[in-house]
């Protein structure tokens, strides 16, 4: 027998739920995304109450806790991750649905959020940036430096560039875009061999570069000072208080700093551009992916086999 389908059925299910319930939900995913109760109500610019009274209500109506609070931070519990990556899904919808209307697609124009470490962040995609924006005036590019990997399946952010291939990007497309090179780099003037080595504190040790130079420096040669990102290794360099690595594309540019040829480094990292499925076919996605992997490019090439130009022998 054929099914006979109702073309008002969905509208008349539409209908039965109250309005209320895509505000909860609106407020769950701004608290999901901002990992404090606080910060999403400065998002959605209404009071923290507010935010806590629509998270209650939520989690009364589906008789499921979603977060928890663990020294300062609320996380989803499990029932709060499977709400989120469908209320993703109908974000999703209601976004390229209004873009449609609205023909910003078309124009490219509309936001797209872009996260990096603060080193790639700064001194990579943001000088490049204003070339780009020259050509789209409709098109709005958030940065967010953040050395913590930022969830794309929460929408934390739309276009992620990192440093190692994606292990845990169940939900997303990776792409190999380029390789940092590194080198060892020291301040202009002085005798490199004599200064200390610059390294990671003991939360960054796991990165590449720390782990480079515990295994090709001794413990006796490390500085007293360890920094948590490679933008203060930099300043420390400039500063004459050591030596590090940095990759060829910021020591090779920055003022107070050279190569230091007879320290051999073969350390390399790959770049990867990962981007969320749903989101690679919007015009204003494609055009900021297409925008890194063209800035990246550069980087691609193998080490030279000889010292940079203007570097004293």
């Amino acid at each position: 027998m054929q099914k006979c389908h109702d073309p008002l059925r969905r509208q008349r299910q539409a209908q039965g739920v109250e309005r209320e319930n895509w505000d909860d939900l609106r407020v769950v995913l701004a608290v999901s995304r901002t990992q404090s109760f606080s910060a999403a109500a400065q998002v959605l610019k209404v009071n923290e109450s507010t935010v806590l009274r629509k998270v209650a209500q939520a989690e009364q109506r589906l008789r499921a806790r979603l977060f928890e609070r663990k020294r300062g931070v609320v996380t989803l519990t499990r029932a709060g991750e499977e709400l989120i990556e469908r209320a993703v899904r109908v974000e999703d919808l209601i976004i390229d649905a209004t873009d449609s209307i609205r023909g910003a697609d078309s124009r490219v124009s509309g936001v797209v959020r872009v996260t990096s470490v603060a080193l790639l962040v700064n001194r990579l995609l943001l000088p490049a940036l204003p070339g780009l924006l020259a050509g789209y005036p409709g098109l709005q590019v958030e940065l967010v430096a953040e050395s913590r990997v930022l969830s794309l399946g929460r929408r934390e952010a739309d276009i992620a560039l990192r440093l190692a291939r994606p292990v845990d990007s169940m939900r997303a497309v990776a792409r190999k875009v380029g390789a940092l090179h590194y080198a060892v780099y020291a301040p202009r003037d002085g005798d490199a061999a004599a200064l200390p080595w610059l390294t990671y504190e003991a939360s960054a040790a796991h990165v590449a570069p720390a782990e480079w130079i515990a295994r090709n420096a001794g413990d006796n040669t490390l500085s007293q000072i360890r920094v948590n990102d490679a933008e203060g290794l930099l300043a420390c360099v400039q500063n004459g208080l050591g030596k590090t690595v940095l990759p060829h594309f910021i020591g090779d540019t920055a003022p107070g700093v050279r190569r230091v040829e007879n320290f051999h480094c073969d350390l390399s990292r790959e770049l990867w551009l990962v981007v969320h499925p749903d989101l690679r076919k919007l015009d204003r996605v494609r055009l900021l992916m297409d925008w890194v992997i063209a800035v990246c490019a550069g980087l691609s090439g193998a080490p030279p086999s000889g010292p940079p130009p203007g570097t004293p022998q």
